[in-house]
């Protein structure tokens, strides 16, 4: 019943999204600008995006100190996405959990779990910097500023925090031992293998050349996502910025973080809509929406085939993974101590 709830939230709020995103916008033109672009340039900016998912996925072979090869890092973040670009709920960080753990050579759903939360870390932070050299030439409202700021703040002290538990992981123990003497229940889970696992994967942080490493090719992955974006505007707008294209997909990477929406859908176009809006790229009137609707879906369409390349060299079918995904995210069983 619950999960009906939150099914029907994610689909209210795309319905509101969309609503808002194409409140007072004549159709009429957005059909225009749709059949006037120049879809000669989506190709280029597929392939760019492509390259970019690659890099993304040598970013995470880092970041899990290279514990899978190229090829199934690649499959298994092309099949995570596929499930991003489609679910709600980023049931594709779940899929993670559990397709590396088929691999030849296993790596555990918490270390996996650890890169993840280090690549997010990493992902909210390059988005912060895009935004603060966005307001450096653009007047950009200083409620979203102060959001992103908040959230770069956020993300900066906890990925300080984890660089000091992986640094000092007997610590962590410690206050894993101090929270169990008051709350006795806890001892009923293996959390000290748990949490031993999950600091093995932050091993990442320990070393000043794999973290240069993972910030270097972070910053490549994104940079090839701007570069698409920017190739893209080319098909829809006579003078494509690369600051404007900073800006649009910094606000669609901060959109698609609502968990409830399925795909992103309505939150994606909204955020990019109002990125073009702020720097005056609305006009001819529909073409900012357009723009929204074809890089959403060029988006879409590239994780897509990535993700049913991932699915065949993997060796899986999509339901094998969506259920894969569900045991892994189910409650831990339950130890009973024997008297």
């Amino acid at each position: 019943m619950k999960r009906r709830y939150t099914i029907v939230a994610g689909l209210l709020i795309s319905l509101v999204m969309l609503v808002l995103v194409l409140h007072d916008v004549d159709l009429n033109r957005v059909r225009l600008a749709l059949t006037q672009a120049d879809y000669g340039y989506v190709i280029p900016a597929a392939i760019i995006l492509a390259l970019s998912l690659l890099t993304r996925a040598v970013r995470w072979r880092v970041l899990l100190s290279w514990r899978l090869p190229l090829r199934h890092a690649f499959s298994i973040l092309s099949i995570s996405y596929l499930l991003n670009g489609t679910l709600p709920f980023r049931m594709g960080e779940v899929a993670r959990l559990f397709l590396t753990t088929r691999v030849p050579q296993p790596v555990s759903a918490f270390t996996t779990l650890s890169s993840i939360v280090v690549e997010r870390l990493f992902d909210v932070l390059i988005v912060i910097g895009m935004l603060g050299i966005v307001l450096a030439v653009l007047p950009v409202p200083g409620t979203i500023v102060a959001a992103g700021l908040a959230l770069g703040v956020t993300s900066l002290g906890g990925l300080v925090a984890l660089i000091l538990v992986a640094r000092y992981p007997a610590r962590a123990f410690r206050i894993l031992a101090w929270m169990e003497r008051p709350l006795p229940f806890l001892r009923r889970w293996p959390l000290e293998r748990y949490l031993g696992r999950f600091l093995d994967g932050l091993a990442v942080l320990t070393s000043w050349r794999s973290g240069l490493l993972a910030i270097s090719w972070s910053l490549i992955s994104w940079g090839l996502s701007v570069a698409a974006g920017y190739v893209l505007m080319a098909a829809f707008f006579p003078q494509p910025s690369w600051t404007v294209a900073l800006f649009f997909v910094a606000m669609a990477s901060l959109a698609i973080t609502v968990p409830y929406a399925p795909g992103a859908v309505g939150t994606f176009e909204a955020a990019v809509v109002l990125a073009l809006s702020l720097t005056g790229y609305n006009q001819p009137e529909g073409s900012a929406v357009a723009f929204a609707i074809v890089l959403h879906v060029m988006n879409t369409s590239v994780h897509s085939l990535a993700g049913i390349a991932g699915l065949l060299h993997e060796g899986v079918t999509l339901g094998q993974v969506m259920r894969g995904a569900q045991d892994v995210s189910a409650p831990p069983p339950v130890i009973v101590e024997s008297e």
